[in-house]
């Protein structure tokens, strides 16, 4: 067999993704998997240059583990090392790389443990779990029944990894990546992610095109109307690498100020959530179209007990008459969906749940329900506190569940930009320590 030993002679490393499953294969389940991992790799200066997708079927796998041998110099494997009959990983590298099984008794205890804890018994099946390839490092799986498996020869590093997500990305954090950190050729990389909330992608592309190093910014857009500006700087050195993602975000901000709500992993959620708590302020919801998405993602939040106090989901009319205090004459002036009824739900809320802030989604979800005078898509959402009602028109689009994502996500901006304009935008999104930028870790 063919040894690649670019490791040794110091080129970058070149990483190849193998996941395994028909689930993924046939597209029932999404392969998040390989983005995780891939992401993750690059954070440590690991570049994939191949991602690789199988069913369950030995000869595809031998094909697959065959040819990542031969080009790649860091191979992770992720699937087929449950305990079902389809799940063949671990007998095709035995076949693959001529090597035995032994037993882990730390494994088969791990194993014992789990089912014991909930109560189950241990089959045989679930036991052969616990047979390991000879001559490879086991990686414990504390989150799960299936080890990890790594195996090193030639300075090339092998990893097998279970498929299930949670498992998979808890090894690849705790067991993969520190083994993998400071390899021959890896560059050091240094990543930082803006997030940005009600400005539109061109829109904000034009803004910051002419900043220097932009193409070191790659911009990813989702379904909510967020923009994740994501800033990848790689270098020789960390410090030359940290100082220029440091100039660059610094210049995102001067063009960008108060769109950014949050940096790497902050949510809009989580961000509400914090200037709330900090403040001592209080939050009550009224939905309609959103059916409680709003205060779903709230409630996301640990700890958001401390400043959610109520919510309602008030489809009908009745409904926002007796629950949130709507006057009728307004519903029949105006409509369920209107500025004055949202206005009205928001300022229901908060005085019925005695809250420094009320917000309101009310809207025309689809597919139906819409006129040339109210279409499909057509949202008002209001942010309510002692000093007035503040509303908002939007319109959203024709599909129904993206109507509901996109007027939950500008609700809470809405209610995170009054919290800016209550404190005189001087709010601080960063630990001071953060803004040298993320290392890989």
């Amino acid at each position: 067999m063919k040894r690649n030993t670019s490791l040794q002679t110091g080129e970058p490393p070149g990483a190849e993704i193998i996941t395994i499953g028909n689930e993924v294969l046939s597209g029932r389940t999404v392969n998040t998997n390989a983005a995780f991992v891939a992401s993750e790799l690059e954070r440590v200066g690991v570049s994939v240059a191949w991602v690789t997708t199988v069913g369950d079927v030995a000869a595809h796998i031998r094909d697959a583990f065959l040819r990542a041998w031969e080009r790649a110099n860091v191979v992770i494997v992720t699937g087929g090392l449950g305990p079902t009959h389809d799940d063949v990983t671990r007998s095709v590298f035995c076949e693959v790389f001529t090597r035995g099984l032994r037993r882990d008794e730390a494994v088969l205890q791990n194993i014992r443990s789990l089912f014991a804890a909930r109560g189950r018994p241990v089959t045989p099946r679930n036991e052969e779990q616990a047979l390991v390839p000879e001559g490879t490092e086991v990686l414990q799986n504390r989150w799960g029944t299936a080890p990890g498996i790594h195996w090193t020869e030639n300075g090339k590093h092998w990893f097998m990894l279970p498929g299930v997500p949670r498992e998979m990305q808890n090894l690849l954090t705790h067991e993969v990546l520190p083994r993998l950190r400071g390899l021959p050729g890896a560059r050091n990389v240094v990543r930082r992610e803006l997030h940005v909330v009600g400005v539109p992608e061109s829109y904000l592309m034009d803004r910051i095109a002419d900043i220097t190093g932009i193409e070191q910014v790659a911009s990813l857009p989702d379904s909510k109307g967020e923009v994740c500006l994501r800033v990848t700087v790689a270098s020789e050195s960390y410090d030359e690498a940290h100082a220029r993602c440091a100039r660059i975000v610094s210049d995102l901000e001067a063009r960008l100020g108060d769109a950014i709500y949050g940096y790497d992993g902050d949510t809009l959620e989580a961000v509400v959530g914090r200037l709330l708590a900090e403040r001592n302020m209080t939050i009550a919801v009224a939905e309609s179209c959103t059916g409680g998405l709003v205060t779903s993602r709230l409630t996301d939040v640990p700890g958001s007990s401390r400043y959610l106090v109520s919510a309602v989901v008030a489809y009908a009319n009745a409904a926002k008459t007796d629950f949130l205090g709507v006057p009728l004459s307004t519903l029949t002036a105006h409509g369920a969906v209107s500025a004055e009824t949202a206005a009205a739900m928001a300022s229901g809320i908060r005085n019925r749940s005695q809250t420094n802030l009320g917000v309101a989604v009310t809207g025309i979800a689809g597919p139906g329900g819409g006129s040339p005078e109210k279409p499909v898509g057509l949202v008002y959402l209001a942010v309510a506190d002692h000093e007035g009602v503040e509303v908002v028109r939007e319109l959203f689009g024709d599909d129904r569940l993206l109507t509901k994502a996109r007027a939950a996500e500008a609700a809470l901006a809405l209610v995170w930009k009054r919290l800016l304009r209550k404190m005189g935008n001087t709010v601080t999104h960063v630990n001071p320590k953060d803004r040298e930028g993320n290392r890989a870790t």
